[in-house]
């Protein structure tokens, strides 16, 4: 009878931040390697298994020479290099371009210190997988994928993406980690239970999270277990050589996100994670800016070489406790510096870029008509909206706004951020207007001070200053917002109201009773939407602590409705509700031309083991829930009442399409329950709580997730006929804040453009780029890793191969992009020559023959 053979894999899973800080990771990665180092030189069988380049990162930087040691341990094969990736992260929170980041600098690190990239990807201990992740390695150079959360009944399997790419995905059937005898046989036990129908597979050991290492007792246990069990051969070995020896003609396929694994990690933390998501756009954000810089000047500016620093931080911090919200309070507070600290050089980078751009024009042209007021937007398709503008403005002035047509734009002012009154010197003054910005471009608008002509001081039709269905506010002196009305009660305000959208609130509790798309007739709230407060006793992850999570019974108590904004151009309405010491305040605001109902959020959270929900009624049949996952949108048949994961956007809707889509600027988690979508926006498990017996002690001193102060936005959409997933991705837009203004002063053109090739740019608007199709975003875009030139990246939305036109920099490039697939294009800087690479910035060719050559 032929013997079963379990390659047995020598790794050690380190988590570099948990129950300590980075810096015990950096010593515990140390220790370990050096451990490990020592095995090789006492048993010549052993071989070793390790992910995360940031770990080598830290070695070649602290230890040279043990660095050289493992470079000659690889090239030996004795070292397997699995992961390909920077760390182990969340595999279901981040966004879609950090995911191609961990490939892009991990692999590119390896080929250029080892010789060689990574053909398995290896998440051993993440906490779920989301379904974009096989094109997402596949395009990053590896065709196999290791996990063990969750453990499924089919130990190997081809996995199928979105965009129909698929590789070999190995779900460990027994543990990442053994310590002694009994653990390894244990393990060996179950990995064969677990693995009956196959001839072969593979088996972990090692001391693993803190570090370790297989150890000498593993080794010699090994050795022991080889003799003892006598129907299994036990076999020193790596991943790649059991995917040699694996027939894979005839592995099940399975499609679809891996979710649902330590769900409390969905939403725990919202500032941190509400930093990642900040970050996320921050750094693609900065990226575009110095592109545009770079076609304007001819020349990448020197702060784009700060870019792959910055993304490694962000990077570091999503490892999957970091991110997952499981670590130590003074680990969580190390990791969210960082996070803070990279979006702040992000912002200074995109200052500059932005400083050096304006600076080509000369906005001295036409200066009788005023300062320009730059609007940048840095997204698909032309935007249409409403921009609110701070400017520094002399309170008495009357003040005059014009579009780049130089037609006069209606505007309306609002409270501004500062809350100082000064009516004599000086101030400020913050305005509401209707605006069009080209796609990833900016538009000019103007501003000047209004000679007072009308005797009674008010803008009037007859003089021609009004616009139809403008709201130019009143020129006394000084002005005061158009927002200073009486109460609710005294003149109804309870609902908002344009042409597409009616809005209704309770006037006895607050809460929103209807939502109307008024081009259907289609009403997307079906009973009261409002605020849910749960007693929730799990611990970090989401594992209970002898019961679920259930209703507190709380009740919030209506302090204040009032519409605290009114004008032609929008209005809002401010409900304030408490319970015990939480306290919460929403302003609802619709725009006269808006079709989606803004909602911003101020939260003070004071209920310590609780979770509050915001939960709206959208029916029993809006039961089909889209929500976007990295680079992608994935749909789901809900029908329990289990928290899932969410990016910036869902949309439940019924059979036919109708439903309510809702946007956010930081919150990951939802669950469907007695026809409620319920957002959870806060949780306040105890910092790295665990799951055990008698483990609370109300004498030691424990610190609370989500306490305190917290704003987030959420951006309500009802549709009565179903809605394509582009409107999705611009509603998420907008409302995670997609534009950018700078009021600038008059100058001259001081930075030459003559070597850009482009002649004198647009005084008024320009776009850098754009796509002719709207199911083709535009999702990336960056100077080339290997050169100075231009990469962008696009992801198709709706499921439909296509082929469009993708206009860069005054030139059209055809592009194919297949359905829901992620494709990447290198644009030759001064020429029309382009060519598409993987997510690697290499030709497909090169990395499926392992040439790939770094300059």
């Amino acid at each position: 009878m032929k013997k079963k053979t379990l390659y047995m894999i020598g790794n050690s899973h380190i988590d570099p931040v948990w129950f300590w800080s980075w810096e015990e990771g950096m010593q515990e990665v140390k220790a370990t390697y050096a451990s490990v180092l020592d095995r090789m030189k006492e048993f010549p069988d052993f071989r070793f298994t390790s992910t995360s380049t940031a770990f080598f990162e830290w070695i070649e930087e602290i230890l040279p020479d043990m660095f050289e040691e493992i470079r000659q341990r690889v090239e030996e094969g004795r070292w397997e290099l699995t992961g390909g990736w920077f760390i182990e992260p969340d595999c279901l929170l981040p966004g879609g371009e950090a995911f191609v980041r961990q490939g892009l600098y991990g692999q590119r690190w390896l080929k250029k210190r080892f010789g060689r990239i990574c053909r398995i990807g290896s998440n051993v201990d993440s906490f779920g997988h989301n379904s974009s992740l096989p094109q997402i390695l596949k395009k990053s150079g590896m065709d196999a994928y290791v996990f063990m959360r969750p453990r499924l009944d089919t130990p190997v399997f081809r996995w199928e993406g979105l965009d129909g790419s698929s590789i070999c995905a190995i779900s460990l059937p027994g543990e990442y980690t053994t310590w002694f005898y009994e653990p390894t046989k244990e393990n060996i036990e179950k990995t064969l239970e677990a693995s009956s129908d196959f001839d072969k597979m593979v088996c972990c050991y090692g001391v693993g999270n803190h570090g370790g290492g297989p150890t000498k007792d593993n080794i010699h246990s090994i050795h022991r277990l080889s003799r003892e069990i006598e129907h299994v051969e036990l076999i020193f070995s790596s991943y790649t050589d059991f995917l040699k020896e694996l027939d894979k003609t005839d592995l099940p396929l399975r499609r679809g996100p891996f979710e649902r694994i330590n769900v409390g990690c969905y939403s725990i933390d919202s500032r941190f994670k509400q930093a990642n998501r900040l970050a996320e756009k921050r750094l693609a954000e900065a990226e575009f800016y110095l592109t545009f810089a770079k076609e304007r000047l001819g020349r990448w500016m020197p702060e784009a070489g700060a870019m792959e620093r910055l993304w490694k931080a962000v990077l570091f911090n999503q490892f999957h406790d970091t991110l997952g919200g499981t670590v130590i309070y003074e680990a969580r507070e190390k990791a969210l510096a960082q996070l803070e600290g990279a979006c702040a050089e992000a912002e200074h980078i995109k200052a500059l870029a932005i400083q050096r751009i304006v600076n080509t024009i000369d906005t001295r042209e036409n200066s009788a008509e005023g300062f320009p007021l730059f609007l940048f937007h840095s997204g698909d398709g032309d935007w249409e909206g409403y921009v609110e503008a701070e400017l520094n403005w002399f309170c008495k002035a009357p003040l005059r706004l014009m579009d780049p047509e130089g037609r006069e734009v209606a505007y309306q002012r609002i409270y501004t951020e500062t809350k100082t009154r000064n009516y004599h010197i000086g101030g400020r003054r913050r305005i509401l207007f209707w605006a069009r910005i080209p796609a990833w471009g900016y538009a000019v608008y103007r501003v000047s001070e209004r000679e007072s002509t009308l005797a009674s001081g008010l803008w009037t039709e007859d003089a021609g200053l009004r616009p139809e269905g403008s709201c130019v506010p009143e020129a006394c002196v000084p002005e005061e917002p158009c927002a200073q009305i009486s109460s609710c009660a005294a003149e109804k305000t309870c609902v908002l109201e344009n042409a597409y959208v009616r809005l209704e609130l309770d006037p006895a509790n607050g809460q929103m009773i209807s939502l109307l798309d008024k081009g259907t007739g289609y009403d997307a709230c079906r009973g009261s939407a409002g605020f849910v407060l749960l007693r929730d006793e799990r611990d970090s992850w989401g594992g209970f602590q002898g019961r679920p999570f259930e209703d507190s019974g709380a009740e919030f108590e209506l302090e204040s409705l009032e519409k605290v904004e009114k004008g032609k151009l929008r209005e809002a309405i401010r409900v304030i509700i408490r319970t015990g010491g939480t306290k919460i305040q929403q302003i609802y605001l619709l725009g006269a031309k808006d079709r989606a109902v803004t909602v911003r959020t101020r939260l003070f959270f004071a209920h310590p083991w609780s979770l509050l929900k915001f939960a709206l009624p959208v029916g029993e049949q809006c039961c089909y829930v889209r929500s976007e996952t990295a680079y992608g949108c994935q749909l789901r048949h809900i029908s329990d009442e289990q928290e899932y994961p969410m990016q910036r956007f869902l949309d439940a809707s019924d059979g036919e399409g109708k439903g309510l889509a809702i946007a956010n600027n930081g919150k990951y988690a939802f669950h469907m329950a007695a026809g409620r979508i319920q957002i959870t926006v806060a949780r306040s498990a105890i910092y790295a709580q665990g799951n055990g017996k008698d483990w609370y002690d109300e004498k030691e001193d424990y610190r609370y997730h989500d306490m305190g102060e917290q704003d987030f936005t959420l951006a309500l959409y009802p549709h009565g006929a179903s809605v394509e997933n582009s409107i999705l991705y611009r509603l998420a837009d907008r409302t995670g804040g997609d534009y950018e203004y700078l009021a600038d002063s008059l100058h001259g053109a001081v930075c030459t453009v003559e070597d850009a090739g482009k002649g004198e740019p647009e005084g008024v608007w320009d776009s850098l780029m754009s796509t002719d199709a709207s199911n083709v975003r535009i999702c990336a875009v960056k100077k080339a890793e290997d050169d100075q030139d231009t990469v962008v990246r696009l992801l198709e939305t709706e499921g439909r191969d296509t082929v469009c036109s993708l206009h860069y920099g005054g030139r059209k490039y055809q592009v194919a992009v297949g359905h829901d697939s992620i494709t990447t294009w290198k644009l030759e800087a001064g020429t029309d020559n382009y060519s598409q690479v993987n997510l690697l910035e290499w030709p497909e060719e090169d990395t499926k023959s392992g040439s790939c050559e770094m300059n």
